[in-house]
């Protein structure tokens, strides 16, 4: 795919899954503005209303069923014949200690994994197929601020962010704390496809990269506070159309191998290229 092709979307094929609602939501109606043809799904029947307002093709499904992962990417190829862009966004939160007996650890297992990596690994391995094929392609998974924060893996001096909490602080610690071990194992391993996929994949002209953001205006992060956020918060998260802008420009910039970051109270900008510390391309 040349540099003119990617600086264009209009026209191109996207698959963006968890898309009824939130970010993801947000991520499809800004593919669909650029002129993508859009293929959606989720678990939720309201991915409909996402198809009438933007002319998407909607299959209600779930990312961690390979059966249902097979019927989505069936109906796009029998849509549009081609997948040029897919969103890895589908993903689910829950409470989960090391402490916890192994009856509930166990269902939380099947549950946070099942969604927010079975889910990438499915939906990567249908498509890339047909992106090899293509001879080309985009895949963004949808990470989290936990495995990038505003000080690390890069050290920021916060000259863009002087009231960020972190600013003139130790650098903000990885991880989303002692309820979360399920969750950022699987965003862990999501990352660590990210990085395994742009390597193999980079003769094939098929570009991975990841989405870091930290608090932003979703559904998931509403339910953490009953869909009842203090308006004090609210003001603070980052909101949706700025992540999806963010997801436009990492599509049209062309990089391979990198994860974007999005911190609150930072300018949500794409950073220039850089090395990646944990992923080395060989020499070609």
């Amino acid at each position: 795919m040349s540099t003119a092709d990617r600086l264009r979307l209009d026209g191109k094929v996207a698959l963006v899954t968890g898309a009824a609602v939130g970010l993801g939501n947000a991520f499809a109606r800004a593919l669909a503005a650029e002129g993508a043809r859009l293929i959606v799904c989720d678990v939720r029947a309201e991915v409909a209303t996402l198809a009438r307002d933007t002319g998407a093709v909607a299959v209600v499904a779930d990312v961690s069923n390979p059966a249902d992962v097979q019927r989505v990417v069936a109906r796009a190829q029998a849509e549009f014949g081609r997948i040029d862009v897919l969103v890895n966004n589908a993903g689910v939160w829950a409470g989960s200690r090391p402490s916890d007996p192994l009856d509930k650890t166990a269902q939380d297992y099947d549950y946070l994994i099942g969604a927010n990596l079975k889910g990438t690994f499915l939906f990567g391995r249908a498509v890339i197929p047909l992106m090899i094929a293509q001879h080309g392609g985009d895949i963004v998974n949808v990470c989290t601020d936990h495995v990038q924060t505003c000080g690390s893996p890069w050290s920021l001096d916060h000259a863009d962010a002087p009231n960020c909490p972190w600013a003139g602080q130790p650098p903000r610690p990885t991880g989303g704390g002692p309820a979360m071990d399920l969750y950022d194992a699987g965003k862990w391993a999501q990352l660590g496809l990210t990085f395994a996929w742009a390597r193999a994949l980079a003769p094939h002209g098929i570009r991975v990269n990841a989405l870091c953001m930290g608090a932003t205006d979703s559904h998931m992060l509403r339910s953490f506070h009953q869909f009842a956020p203090p308006p004090e918060e609210v003001a603070r998260w980052m909101k949706a159309a700025d992540i999806a802008r963010l997801m436009i420009d990492l599509l049209r910039d062309g990089r391979t191998g990198d994860y974007i970051g999005a911190a609150v109270g930072h300018p949500i900008a794409l950073p220039a290229r850089r090395a990646n510390p944990y992923l080395v391309f060989a020499a070609s």
